[in-house]
């Protein structure tokens, strides 16, 4: 009689509680790697907004740099209004500067009228390519930040002002001799803003002897005449009944 052996075969599969153990592990190990992977998207969004922030800022600073380098003292008409060549009023500073490049050759002046302001919390440049016009030239305006607040300008002199001219009556000195816009610059303007909750000071110094470009712009006035480097006004001398420029070297 042959007695029959009964043989196990080995089973190599998974248990159910190991695969649930390994299914545990996997899951942990993925959760964990996608935090590591979202804090790194995290901190290179943040590195990405703060390079553009000081980006901006840079360019703004740049830009602020050479319109003050480039300022130089020529007053600016508007219709009958002859303003000084630099005015700062209520944080707003206007001012007028030479370098614009005329590569084609096409008579643009090589003098702009520019004035900064701050609007809903964004700093803009404004920029008029005709110095002397009738009032109706649109500016170019161009937003240099945003999120701007506390933004003081102050006009450094021998004192630091809030406004510039100092004293806006700028009085004849001899007679049939009318002024035709202050054409006196500070030695240095003071920029003082926050951005995002950082704040910034710069100064900017003004160069006073800058070459001023002979610019007899007539156009919009064709009865005035041309004093404090080109802007127009009209004057009537008490004797002659003759017009008498500004003196520019005053």
């Amino acid at each position: 009689m042959k007695i029959l052996k009964m043989t196990h075969v080995k089973n190599n599969g998974f248990t159910l509680i190991e695969l649930v153990v390994a299914m545990a592990i996997f899951a942990v190990l993925t959760l964990s790697g996608w935090q590591v992977f979202n804090n790194l998207i995290k901190v290179r969004e943040r590195t990405t907004i703060k390079a553009e922030q000081i980006a901006a800022i840079q360019e703004t600073y740049e830009q602020l740099s050479r319109d003050f380098a480039q300022t130089v003292p020529r007053p600016a008409a508007t219709g009958n209004t002859v303003e000084p060549a630099f005015l700062l009023q209520n944080n707003v500073f206007h001012l007028t500067k030479t370098g614009v490049i005329d590569p084609l050759q096409q008579g643009v002046s090589p003098l702009e009228r520019v004035y900064y302001s701050v609007e809903q919390e964004q700093l803009i440049r404004h920029a008029v390519a005709q110095v002397d016009q009738d009032g109706n030239l649109v500016p170019t305006t161009t937003v240099l930040l945003n999120h701007v607040t506390d933004w003081t300008v102050s006009a450094l002199d021998t004192s630091t002002n809030t406004t510039w001219p100092i004293d806006n009556s700028t009085p004849a000195t001899n007679t049939g001799q009318v002024a035709a816009g202050d054409i006196t610059l500070p030695k240095a303007v003071q920029i003082t803003l926050t951005v995002k909750g950082q704040q910034l000071r710069w100064l900017f110094a003004l160069v006073n002897n800058l070459p001023q470009p002979d610019t007899q712009s007539g156009a919009n006035n064709p009865n005035g005449t041309t004093v404090a480097g080109g802007a127009k006004t009209t004057a009537t001398s008490n004797t002659n009944n003759q017009t008498t420029p500004v003196d520019q070297n005053r």
